[in-house]
């Protein structure tokens, strides 16, 4: 099922389009004709991308919920220079794409083993021209493919212009069979040079959770761009580097030349293998010394950060991860230890769909622990007594 219309963007819709950190910078407004498209089914889904490949408009795919079994070499699309938009959602459940449920979980792209999902290539488009890729509400799953596995946002060269968001997603059990510049990251893969050439942010991967992904080297993720990376609220457990002839191997790989900061991020479990010199963060990145980590679980780290406040380095005690539940337990130190004012910005809800904030602070991670029950003795009334 595919549904495509034509329509003119409100004004608050076009200021919802903006990235949370690019807005104190300015946000350019987005021409008011857009294409949107609400799609059930792998079928539905294809025709979608072929359309927002030729149209020449901003875009939105709207996912319902469901399987979505990738097509051999999965689903690519080629945004080439054009300065123009494109959102990718997951999470709706009705059949003209009105009412959604953020929990990633639901929506899955499937690689089967055989493809990467997804592929987004942009050309060489000039940075400051305002466009933006937004990728929301998935779950990437399976996928298998050169360079990365799960997802692949733009190349480190030509570059993208725009501006890069990925929230609340799932990336799990992909694979990355070769890599580049001796990284391959078995989950994600992002790089831009936007928003302009002032050093903004253009880059934020936040409230997303990568498990059991593997590749040579960057587990996890590649994010490359020469301006400011914000990571931030993510779940990073279970990957694995394969690339034991590396002199290092670490589950985010990053490239920037202005800087990184991490904050509310969770890293653990990163290396079943036992190899060495193998960390969660390498806390440099290419030619710059400008890492800040604000308030994130860390397991296994190399070098000193250039500003660092509320670190842990403790079991973050999720609920049951041998069974895949990283929901913060009861007693976890990942409760109530992050920090709401992070750059980029907290989203109203947690990966799987729930309250983001249910206790005095954020929680660490992609997933927020629920909320404790009331007191049965303050609830319905004053408590019986004999």
């Amino acid at each position: 099922m595919n549904l495509y219309t034509n329509h003119r963007r409100s004004a608050a819709v076009v200021f919802r389009r903006c990235l949370v950190a690019v807005v104190a910078a300015g946000c350019v407004a987005e021409p008011a004709l857009a294409a949107r498209f609400c799609v059930a089914d792998a079928t539905g889904f294809g025709a979608a991308v072929a359309a927002a490949q030729g149209n020449n408009d901003h875009n939105e795919i709207l996912l319902r919920q469901g399987v979505y079994v990738t097509p051999t070499g999965g689903w690519n699309l080629e945004l080439g220079d054009r300065p123009h938009n494109l959102d990718i959602v997951g999470g709706y459940t009705d059949a003209g794409c009105t009412q959604r449920q953020a929990d990633a979980s639901l929506t899955v792209l499937d690689g089967a083993n055989v493809a990467r999902p997804l592929t987004i290539d942009t050309g060489g488009s000039v940075p400051g021209n305002g466009a933006h890729i937004r990728i929301s509400g998935l779950t990437f799953r399976n996928g298998r493919g050169d360079f990365v596995g799960g997802l692949k946002v733009s190349d480190p060269g030509p570059i993208y212009g725009g501006t890069i968001l990925i929230e609340g997603n799932i990336f799990r059990d992909n694979v990355a069979i070769s890599g580049i510049f001796d990284t391959g990251p078995g989950g994600l893969l992002a790089a831009t040079d936007g928003p302009d050439f002032s050093g903004g942010t253009g880059l934020i991967v936040r409230n997303n959770v990568f498990v059991g992904n593997s590749g040579p080297n960057a587990s996890a993720m590649f994010l490359f761009s020469n301006n400011q990376i914000e990571v931030a609220n993510n779940t990073i457990v279970g990957n694995r580097c394969t690339g034991a002839d590396l002199v290092e191997r670490w589950s985010i790989r990053t490239y920037t030349f202005t800087g990184l900061h991490f904050s509310n991020n969770v890293f653990w479990g990163n290396n079943p293998a036992g190899l060495p010199d193998t960390y969660d963060l390498r806390l440099y990145a290419q030619n710059t010394n400008q890492t800040t980590l604000t308030n994130n679980l860390i397991q296994a780290r190399i070098g000193t950060a250039l500003a660092e406040t509320g670190s842990l380095s403790t079991n973050p005690g999720f609920v049951d991860a041998g069974n895949g539940d990283y929901r913060p337990d009861a007693s976890s130190p990942l409760a109530d230890a992050g920090s709401d004012a992070t750059a980029a910005g907290l989203m109203p809800t947690d990966v799987a769909g729930n309250a983001r904030v249910t206790g005095a602070r954020v929680d660490i991670g992609a997933y927020e622990r629920a909320a404790a029950p009331a007191d049965p003795i303050f609830t319905g009334g004053f408590e019986a007594v004999d």
